[in-house]
């Protein structure tokens, strides 16, 4: 009997990359199920959220906790930034250019189509440049009205009803951006296009297989051929 001999992997997640993962899904879940219980409360299934969070009391807890998670996330992020090269290396690579809309077009056409050739995209595709800096946004926008919103008594005090209700809005508003385009869409992405059906095994063991780097990262793929990488 012949022995299955082991898929090639690549490493694609640091350690720390995916602890930091890790506890962003968790902070992001959090204050999105939290959240979204609030905002559809007269329903039954975000009644039954609420139950299970403990009461109104429980869920608001839930939903500061996330928060205070978020940001320890984005503090930790910065610090990234600042010691390791290698977070400075994906941070350039993750900044969106010209080249982008061309690649990310002849994307769409090859899978919708299976017209031209695939894209050869460097560390990141445009779509995954996209959600990161999406989320980021969505992210600042949700700290800063949610600190507003962190004691609606005391902020009544600082500003205007006016403004604490448009806040309000604004905040329910982001969560719902933040659920259905960056989780769903990234889900799919990540997940289930592009042949990593059922799961790119990245965010947990940090490698995913050779062939679908390949595929999907070219790019750096060749870069790293060449040792061009730090």
């Amino acid at each position: 009997m012949t022995k299955q001999r082991p898929v090639p992997m690549v490493e694609r997640m640091s350690l720390w990359q995916r602890v930091v993962h890790g506890i962003l899904i968790l902070a992001i879940l959090m204050l999105v199920v939290s959240g979204l219980a609030l905002v559809y409360h007269q329903h039954g299934w975000a009644q039954a959220l609420i139950a299970a969070m403990g009461g109104l009391g429980g869920r608001a807890a839930v939903h500061k906790a996330g928060a205070v998670l978020l940001v320890l996330v984005g503090l930790s992020h910065l610090l990234s930034l600042m010691v390791s090269p290698r977070y400075r290396r994906d941070m350039r690579e993750s900044v969106p250019r010209l080249s982008d809309l061309r690649q990310g077009w002849s994307g769409v056409l090859w899978r919708t189509t299976g017209k031209g050739q695939p894209p050869r995209y460097g560390r990141f595709t445009p779509m995954q440049k996209f959600q990161y800096w999406g989320l980021l946004a969505c992210c600042l926008v949700m700290g800063a009205s949610g600190a507003v919103l962190w004691s609606p008594q005391a902020s009544v005090g600082l500003f205007s009803k006016r403004f604490v209700d448009l806040m309000l809005v604004v905040h329910s508003s982001q969560a719902q951006v933040i659920f259905i385009l960056f989780i769903l869409w990234h889900l799919y992405d990540i997940h289930l296009a592009g042949g990593n059906f059922p799961m790119n095994p990245a965010w947990l063991t940090g490698k995913m297989r050779e062939d679908l780097f390949k595929a999907q990262h070219g790019a750096e793929w060749d870069a790293m051929q060449k040792g061009t990488k730090e």
